[in-house]
């Protein structure tokens, strides 16, 4: 087991509880194994914790644990059956059969994504060390939950930071062309294999929910991939328009749509910018908008063209939402803040001379728990937003 020596900046770093320390921060490298567990010590040689470090990326040691206990196969299987329970303890069970299992440093486990649907389950390493442990993930799912299939799915651009190749291959047993999971009272397929993500956006589930208890009327529901927030909230409404740019994607929702016997949603592809420019035109009104986009800013250097972005379509939904309608928003870009979001959609209310009541500000769904030291476990800012006069 290789070591690392931090220096006193980085000490003063850990000790604030990031589980990160960056190369810039370690003054020794001894016999560290890129991809492999290290020690971590200060400059006295007293331990500090164990992690995994990495040669390639500017995050040098992710930490995995305080203790100096060994960490071996039966270590992890207790951290995910760890997992497992916070979430059945929380309730996410009871609401559906699809939702994040593991959530990286969230969970202990770093640079490791779980996704489960119904009793297929998901993958995505993200670092070399993860890779290197990944049979290891992968008995410890068969032994703890008997999977019909287990799919990796590293596709995803961020493997590059750490010198890693894009891949995407089932690992473990028959992976279905589509798999049936339920939300709520709702089901829906998801393709596990070519589908956004693991397969769809769990995420937003709670404000999925929640969005079906307060919004009724003529909806609209602006980025609506495969339409699981419009057939949420289409029980209560009169009409759901849901609105992508992806015809396979509104395929799909078309599909679920039958497969829940929803006849009210209406599916349109078309770019969302261009639709609501064009529904101001024709002075088309909603009694609830939804807006969940993709990340506008994935870097610090995307955000003033982020910014743009985000008050422009909120702009436009504010004046297509008639007065005592909600505004269900939301950003999932980390490098957008919550208070830079916020002062955004002040600025879309100053424009438009409408008020705004924050009914709810939520977040992203309990299976993707957010730890208080490391920020970058919460990226997801929603607000449901009541437009009213005085």
């Amino acid at each position: 087991m290789g070591r690392l020596v931090i220096s006193a900046k980085g000490l003063a770093w850990l000790r604030k509880g990031h589980p990160w320390v960056y190369r810039d921060d370690l003054e020794k490298i001894e016999d560290a194994s890129p991809g492999n567990i290290a020690i971590l010590e200060d400059k006295k040689g007293r331990f500090l914790a164990q992690g995994f470090y990495s040669a390639q990326s500017k995050i040098a040691f992710r930490l995995i644990t305080y203790s100096a206990e060994q960490i071996n196969a039966q270590f992890w299987k207790r951290r995910i059956q760890e997992a497992y329970l916070f979430r059945k303890e929380r309730g996410v069970l009871e609401q559906t059969n699809a939702y994040r299992l593991i959530y990286g440093e969230a969970d202990g486990i770093p640079s490791l994504i779980v996704d489960r649907y119904d009793n297929h389950f998901v993958l995505q390493t993200l670092s070399l060390a993860a890779d290197n442990l990944l049979a290891i993930f992968t008995q410890a799912l068969h032994d703890l939950f008997s999977p019909a299939s287990i799919t990796l799915r590293n596709d995803l651009h961020v493997r590059a930071l750490e010198g890693l190749p894009l891949e995407k291959r089932v690992l473990w047993g028959n992976l279905p062309a589509r798999v049936k999971i339920f939300e709520g009272k709702l089901a829906f397929w998801v393709d596990l294999y070519q589908g956004q993500k693991t397969g769809a956006f769990l995420d937003q589930r709670e404000n999925r929910l929640l969005a079906a208890q307060l919004l009724q009327g003529n909806i609209l529901d602006a980025f609506c991939y495969q339409g699981w927030f419009a057939l949420q909230v289409a029980k209560n409404s009169t009409q759901v328009i849901g609105v992508d740019s992806s015809a396979e994607a509104l395929e799909l929702a078309k599909e679920n749509a039958l497969l829940n016997g929803i006849s009210n949603v209406e599916l349109v592809k078309d770019n969302v910018f261009d639709f609501l420019k064009v529904a101001k035109k024709k002075e088309k009104n909603f009694q609830g908008i939804i807006l969940d986009p993709p990340a506008f800013a994935k870097s610090k250097e995307d955000l003033p063209t982020a910014s743009r972005g985000y008050k422009e379509i909120n702009l436009r939904a504010l004046y297509l939402l008639c007065p005592g309608g909600i505004l269900v928003t939301s950003s999932c870009s980390y490098n957008l803040l919550e208070t830079r979001f916020l002062e955004i959609l002040r600025e879309c209310a100053r424009d438009t001379g409408t008020t705004l009541k924050i009914l709810y500000k939520t977040g992203q769904s309990a299976d993707h728990p957010v730890l208080l030291n490391f920020p970058e476990s919460s990226y997801l800012k929603c607000f449901f937003l009541e437009k009213i006069n005085f």
